[in-house]
């Protein structure tokens, strides 16, 4: 275990009051984590200590629910059957059906980035009990559950279409949008802005008639008033 082991937080302890579930998925992929950043999953380390660190985080509720398991001694020192007790109490057995019908119900949403649209379909996977085929069936679910047309296009014409690849495309394809976006409102200020400019001053004309029989036509002003004669003989 490293010495700056202690600078990492703790996860945070499980909330009984909440959705046991769904609180226990975040308590155990938090756990995970923090097993690997304080160096707790080498060799070197031993179950009965991985499981004293665990029962520690869980927070007093948990723990005094944990007292309660049918539970050798041994067992209670095995970090492995500790967390399967956990398992077992707040998930139960898993309906591989319904968890799949969840899963294949996912679609993108009006407004949701796509950022989060794979991070939830990764969580909902897990429940799924795909194994091998996960990376492939998130795949499938991006193609059919993405909201762009434009984009979903760009997918299916895409050969040996990868996760990896899907994620890219979607990823671009979203940034595109937003650059795309803020382009054509610059353009449309800069066109409103121009539209403003003030123009010069317009004049116009009128015609009166001389007592010799002649026509003066008189340029006005319309900035100011003043009025310019001209006569249509000589200019």
């Amino acid at each position: 275990m490293s010495s700056n082991a202690n600078a990492i937080p703790f996860p945070a302890e499980i909330k009984m009051s909440a959705n046991l579930s769904t609180e226990w998925k975040r308590f155990k992929s938090q756990w995970t984590n923090y097993e690997v950043a304080a160096d707790l999953s080498v060799e070197s380390v031993s179950k009965q200590k991985r499981a004293a660190i665990f029962l520690a985080c869980i927070g007093t509720e948990a723990y005094e629910l944990f007292q309660t398991f049918d539970m050798t001694d041994a067992d209670k020192q095995d970090i492995e059957r500790v967390i399967a007790a956990f398992e077992k109490h707040f998930v139960g057995e898993t309906n591989v059906t319904y968890e799949r019908y969840v899963f294949n119900r996912r679609v993108q949403e009006a407004g949701e980035k796509f950022d989060s649209f794979l991070a939830d379909l990764r969580r909902l996977v897990r429940t799924c009990d795909y194994e091998n085929l996960e990376d492939s069936i998130i795949r499938d679910r991006i193609v059919m559950g993405i909201r762009d047309d434009a984009t979903r296009r760009k997918l299916l014409q895409t050969r040996k279409l990868d996760l990896a690849l899907a994620v890219d495309i979607c990823k671009a394809s979203e940034l595109a949008v937003q650059q795309l976006k803020a382009m054509t409102n610059g353009d449309e200020v800069h066109a409103l802005k121009t539209s403003r400019q003030p123009r010069p001053p317009s004049k116009q004309a009128s015609t009166t008639r001389r007592s010799d029989g002649s026509h003066v036509e008189r340029l006005r002003d319309s900035s100011n008033g003043a009025h310019n004669q001209r006569c249509q003989r000589c200019g």
